[in-house]
């Protein structure tokens, strides 16, 4: 009697959890900070300008704002903060530098939103400590994202999922890539 051996699997499909950790940390500050303007424009739905990052004048991105009124349309303050460390976290103290600009760009009328973009990890604590000291500073609508919610706006977005292995060498195509448009496509080569 002849021992048949099974067929290796052709498919490779794999559970994937929601959160797939991208590597951010092995981009670079302004590949980040490129990136982290494409998130911006993404979940603002709005067009983010991005500064020389060495005369920024504590701007690396700026946004408009839907104006309330029709005086002036105010713009908003995107601020990156980038670390190499895979397991760094922001804390109100990465931001300390920022803040002496912070006040100019409140009077100013450029920062009633200030949006904080990390690659690194943000605590809740952490992140309700930033938005009530961009608070006191004058800012009304202060947001932090950390490279959770930076990878899920990526895994949401068809554009931001296409740029990341392509622009930024990240991850690769088997996790970046919706299963689901995978099979469409074996189906209609079929």
């Amino acid at each position: 009697m002849k021992t048949i051996k099974p067929m290796p699997q052709t498919n490779s499909h794999r559970a994937q959890g929601p959160y797939v950790d991208l590597a951010l940390h092995t981009i670079g500050w302004k590949a980040f900070q490129d990136m982290a303007a494409q998130v911006c424009e993404e979940r603002l739905k709005t067009r983010v300008t991005i500064h020389h990052e060495a005369k920024d004048g504590g701007q690396d991105a700026v946004f408009l704002i839907p104006a309330s009124t029709k005086k002036v349309t105010p713009s908003g303050t995107v601020q990156v903060k980038f670390s190499s460390d895979p397991k760094g976290s922001l804390t109100l103290s990465n931001l300390t530098p920022e803040l002496v600009k912070l006040r100019e760009l409140v009077t100013a009328g450029e920062a009633e939103s200030y949006v904080v973009v990390t690659n690194m990890s943000v605590s809740a604590p952490q992140a309700k400590l930033i938005r009530d000291k961009l608070r006191e500073y004058g800012v009304r609508k202060p947001e932090v994202w950390g490279k959770q919610q930076i990878t899920q706006t990526i895994r949401e977005s068809a554009k931001l999922r296409a740029l990341v292995p392509q622009v930024y060498g990240l991850g690769d195509l088997t996790t970046i890539l919706d299963v689901r448009a995978i099979e469409q496509t074996r189906v209609r080569t079929h």
